[in-house]
């Protein structure tokens, strides 16, 4: 019995190592009620606009809340912050549009062409940033036309140089029915590589 002393403490040292370890798992890999376990699998749900929302446990769903309020249009009767190389030339060409815009616009504030005319004016006049909140409304306000979405792509590669959202609106406007001829003229550059 001497002589198995030793190999029963190893035994017994053992089996408890191995019951701490297995302790020790399941204390790590134990989530409070309520919470994910940080181990267990997860999923991803897409959301009515198309918008990934992964990490999520398994079971779980995000609820969508609607909202039943409008967006909020920008000021229409803002005047164009024109850039410092705009000439008195092309200003004085925006005026008049700009102003029978604002005009169809005090008549009828869903007026879909005189907001897209009025956010190409800005665009013109180098204030990119009206131009940009103008288009921004028009993706809630109508989000089922590619005209906004196709323009914020442009605006966002060729102007305010933020690929990352040029790529994002280029991709909603063709998601939404772009004709091929204009993506074709603004995808490569959004995809080069240098």
């Amino acid at each position: 019995m001497q002589n198995n002393l030793p190999l029963r403490t190893l035994l017994i040292t053992c089996g408890a190592l191995f019951l701490l370890a297995a302790a020790a798992y399941v204390y790590l890999n134990h989530a409070p009620a309520g919470q994910p376990s940080p181990t267990g699998s997860t999923t991803s749900q897409t959301l009515s606009d198309g918008t990934v929302v992964s990490g999520l446990p398994e079971g779980a769903t995000v609820t969508e809340e609607t909202s039943a309020s409008q967006p909020v249009a920008p000021n229409y009767r803002a005047p164009v912050a024109y850039g410092a190389d705009v000439t008195a030339d092309v200003k004085a060409a925006i005026e008049p549009r700009l102003a029978a815009d604002i005009a169809l616009l005090a008549k009828n504030n869903q007026d879909f062409n005189a907001w897209m005319d009025l956010a190409i004016l800005h665009k013109i006049g180098g204030d990119y940033r009206g131009a940009e909140a103008i288009w921004l409304y028009a993706t809630k306000q109508w989000p089922t036309s590619y005209v906004a979405f196709h323009n914020l792509g442009d605006l966002y590669q060729n102007f305010l140089k933020d690929s990352a959202k040029a790529k994002f609106y280029s991709d909603q406007a063709t998601r939404l029915g772009t004709p091929k001829q204009y993506n074709l003229i603004h995808t490569t550059p959004l995809y080069s590589v240098g």
